[in-house]
C-alpha cells in the first residue's frame, strides 16, 4: 500500500488507495484529485487510476452532468518515467469514454522532466481531438489546489437502517 504521500496530501484523509498508482479523491462538483506515489507509470497504474475515474463517473453521474464533465487535477511529481504501454492504455481509456465526460485537466509535474511533459502533451492531443478539452501542465500543486478549491469531499453520512 502506498504511504509516501508528498505534501499537502500527507494530511489528506485516504479516500481511495491503490498500490499500483497511489491516492485519489473525489472532491465534489465533479472534481477529482489524484496523487501518484509510484515512480514508474505502469499499465497497472493506468488501469488503477481509470478504474477509479470510471467509478466516480458512474457514482456521481448527476454531479458530472450538472458540471459539464469531470475536471481532474493529477499530481505526478513522484513519477520519473513510464512504460510505453501505460501511455497507450491511458489514451485508450480516455478515447473510450463518451464525448463530454471531461471538462479539463491539469497535470502537475516536476519542472525538469521532459519525458513526462511529452506524455502529457500526447494526452493533451487525445483530449483535444476526442473531447475538445485541454490538458494543462503545472508545477505548483498548492496553487492549483487553491485555485480550484480542491479538498476531499467529506464522507457521506449513512442513515441508520
Amino acid at each position: 500500500m502506498p504511504t509516501d504521500r508528498l505534501p499537502p496530501f500527507d494530511h489528506w484523509p485516504a479516500q481511495h488507495v491503490d498500490p499500483h498508482y497511489g491516492y485519489a479523491w473525489y472532491c465534489g462538483k465533479a472534481l477529482i484529485v489524484s496523487h501518484i506515489t509510484v515512480t514508474r507509470g505502469t499499465v497497472a497504474a493506468a488501469h488503477a487510476y481509470h478504474d477509479f475515474e470510471s467509478r466516480i463517473l458512474h457514482e456521481h453521474a448527476r454531479d458530472v452532468e450538472a458540471q459539464g464533465g469531470i475536471f481532474v487535477i493529477h499530481d505526478w511529481r513522484a513519477m520519473v518515467t513510464y512504460e510505453t504501454d501505460a501511455r497507450r492504455v491511458w489514451q485508450e481509456r480516455m478515447q473510450a469514454r463518451r464525448k463530454g465526460y471531461l471538462r479539463g485537466s491539469i497535470v502537475c509535474l516536476l519542472k525538469a522532466n521532459p519525458l513526462l511533459r511529452m506524455a502529457v502533451q500526447a494526452a493533451n492531443l487525445v483530449a483535444s481531438v476526442t473531447h475538445n478539452v485541454k490538458v494543462e501542465l503545472a508545477t505548483d500543486i498548492d496553487a492549483i489546489l487553491a485555485e480550484y478549491d480542491a479538498h476531499p469531499e467529506p464522507p457521506r453520512s449513512r442513515r441508520p437502517s
